[in-house]
């Protein structure tokens, strides 16, 4: 893509962990300038999550390389006033600054909204408290499991009867992007106002805004959705079946009843599709029970590849349950993945965007940066600091490539 939509922009980065860093790799990789802050004092705790042992082993962490590609990196300890000083400089040059941290840690660095717009008064600040800026929970952390416990999406989340469930911290995911909407606008607005703003995204309200269905059958009806696994109130058979071979699976959803009648000639119309039991979706929905172990009984003499193509092609919906090592070889996503090669980690295929202008896929522009790898180009190139002060700052900690903790053990 010769132009990118975003390209000029300069966003200031200090979240980290998930929510954050998706929606500023994202508006990176849309050709914004994202300056990734750490410190090494705290780096951002995901290059630590699953790292191997090793040496370097803080630039090993899978989730850290996902979340963090097309960003530049730099170290600032804005524990310390010159640290301070320096993003203040940074400020001043940049459209953005959004953090994901609890209120009460901007406000204790004296970097608050009023704080950059006397810095610069165009600038947007994007906030992503977890539970808000106000309320009882303003200065409590969070993560994707809590918001996810919190607005509802575990409860309805997990099999009848069973526990409440997580779902593998796409709380998260759904902060993440709630984010970038919400930047992308105030970009917009800055274009024809001229103004920046303070924006707020609460990543449990952007939770509970996934759940409007189930909140509105409350409110309607006075339903209270339970857990229902992987079954629809108002389809049957609706799930995932064993198939046959060593853990896999099949996904089939019957929707109508010319589709019940479809599936029934596929599977040879054995007896008890004539049960009266099954004769109606209401029939088949109050006795799913017994209709999963019935259809089971079939599809695990098959291969899950075997039932979609027999299923599809009689017009009732069905696909495989691909493990993650078989997604880069599907047809469907065959033009998704990227290989990215990047320092101490190697090369390796990453999925892209799934967006894409006049049919050219957004990819990744940077692989993650590595800890401080672009100081000297912020600092000397857009701060135009000299290199004495650059070497200044690395020898007081304010600046650096190797997180403290890890220094002290090498010594």
């Amino acid at each position: 893509m010769s132009s990118l939509p975003l390209e000029g922009v300069r966003i200031l980065d200090l979240t980290m962990w998930w929510s954050g860093p998706i929606c500023t790799s994202y508006l990176g990789a849309l050709g914004a300038e994202v300056i990734k802050i750490e410190s090494v004092q705290l780096p951002d705790g995901f290059r630590y999550s699953m790292s191997t042992p090793g040496e370097n082993w803080w630039e090993l962490g899978p989730q850290f390389n996902g979340a963090n590609m097309n960003k530049v990196g730099i170290t600032l300890n804005l524990n310390d006033p010159e640290g301070i000083a320096l993003f203040k400089d940074l400020v001043t040059k940049s459209d953005v600054v959004i953090e994901n941290f609890t209120p009460r840690v901007m406000e204790n660095f004296g970097l608050s909204y009023e704080t950059l717009c006397e810095v610069n008064p165009q600038i947007i600040m994007m906030s992503m408290p977890a539970y808000g800026k106000t309320g009882p929970y303003r200065d409590q952390p969070g993560f994707a499991f809590t918001f996810e416990i919190l607005s509802g999406i575990a409860q309805v989340n997990g099999y009848r009867d069973d526990n409440p469930m997580v779902v593998a911290g796409v709380a998260d995911v759904i902060s993440g992007f709630h984010a970038s909407n919400a930047l992308l606008a105030a970009l917009e607005y800055k274009a024809r106002t001229g103004k920046g703003q303070s924006v707020e995204v609460a990543q449990v309200e952007g939770c509970a805004n996934l759940m409007g269905q189930p909140i509105a059958d409350f409110s309607m009806n006075g339903r209270n959705w339970g857990r229902m696994g992987n079954r629809q109130p108002n389809m049957s058979p609706h799930g995932i079946y064993r198939s046959k071979g060593d853990d896999t699976w099949v996904a089939l959803a019957v929707t109508t009843e010319d589709e019940w009648q479809r599936f029934c000639n596929v599977i040879g119309n054995p007896s008890w599709t004539t049960d009266t039991r099954f004769q109606t979706m209401d029939g088949r929905c109050e006795h799913q029970s017994e209709l999963d172990q019935l259809v089971e009984n079939w599809t695990k003499e098959l291969k899950n590849e075997e039932i979609t193509n027999v299923l599809q092609k009689s017009g009732v919906s069905a696909g495989p349950v691909l493990h993650v090592d078989e997604i880069a070889e599907a047809p469907y996503l065959k033009d998704m993945f990227q290989t990215v090669s990047r320092e101490f980690t190697g090369t390796q295929d990453f999925p892209t965007w799934p967006v894409k202008f006049s049919e050219q896929r957004l990819e990744h522009q940077t692989p993650a940066p590595t800890l401080g790898q672009h100081n000297e180009y912020v600092l000397k190139g857009i701060l135009e600091l000299t290199e004495e002060r650059i070497v200044s700052l690395k020898e007081n900690d304010i600046i650096g490539d190797m997180p403290l903790t890890a220094r002290k053990k090498i010594k």
